[in-house]
């Protein structure tokens, strides 16, 4: 829950009053990018502490592991981005690039130093026609370290900002004791899927059954109660946003592990 400075006044407490007052119900919310800071170009982000929240993170057993791409040089937009992030790529060799068709005719990258769980980072971009980059990343041990994935938005040479914790207020991720009772009934860690990534800019955040064992029905599980779902976090255009349902053309099937063409709430209109 996000404290509101302690203000005294009646405006002040009919504000708050107001605030309670919005309807429930089915919403995504977009974060735009924030008015540009005046800090100089070379200003490094504000680091994340150790210990500070982030976003799912991606599977613990496969790490980066994503098929396609090739072994090239690292894009120079994500050179600058890790390095900006203190992640030293000064002696890297070729990483794994993954080039990925975009909007107005631009190329997005995905990008890892090693397919699987001992990479020291990985990214995906998201481009837009106005300028605004999106990034996800995911650090380990380079020597920066995230905690889980972090979101950036970058405009033209100025500092990326982070909204990591705009997102995580808005994800309505499963709690604690949510996650501790579906893993009493052996399901895993909620995490990053990225498995459509290639194909469009939807993440998934999602946790799996035991396949001896599936999940009743409930407000979260899906494909017969083999998975549990956390929500999406997409790019819309220029900024990213969660969202509990995406409509079908963002998020195709193909009856694999975790994209069933049926028993899937969470995508509309199929």
């Amino acid at each position: 829950m996000v404290r509101l400075p302690l203000m005294s006044g009646l405006p002040w407490v009919l504000l708050l009053a107001c605030s309670a007052c919005a309807p429930a119900g089915e919403y995504t919310v977009p974060v735009a990018p924030a008015a540009k800071p005046e800090a100089k170009p070379e200003t490094l982000p504000a680091q994340a502490g150790p210990t500070e929240r982030g976003l799912p993170a991606l599977p613990e057993a496969s790490g980066s592991a994503h098929s396609g791409g090739r072994y090239a040089a690292l894009p120079e937009p994500a050179r600058r981005v890790l390095a900006q992030l203190k992640c030293n790529v000064e002696s890297a060799g070729n990483a794994q690039v993954l080039s990925i068709p975009a909007q107005g005719g631009q190329q997005d990258f995905m990008v890892t130093d090693r397919s699987g769980p001992r990479f020291r980072y990985w990214m995906r971009s998201f481009s837009s026609n106005g300028g605004t980059t999106g990034y996800l990343v995911q650090l380990q041990d380079c020597p920066a370290t995230t905690t889980g994935m972090r979101a950036y938005i970058a405009q033209g040479a100025a500092p990326l900002q982070d909204v990591t914790a705009s997102l995580l207020a808005q994800a309505e991720l499963p709690d604690t004791a949510t996650m501790t009772a579906y893993q009493d009934r052996g399901a895993g860690d909620l995490f990053a899927f990225i498995g459509q990534l290639d194909k469009v800019p939807v993440v998934r955040w999602v946790a799996e059954a035991d396949p001896e064992q599936p999940l009743a029905d409930d407000a979260r599980s899906f494909d017969h109660g083999n998975a549990i779902h956390g929500g999406f976090l997409r790019w819309n255009q220029d900024h990213f946003e969660v969202a509990r349902t995406v409509p079908a053309g963002l998020w195709p099937c193909d009856d694999s592990p975790l994209l069933p063409c049926r028993g899937d709430p969470f995508v509309t209109g199929r």
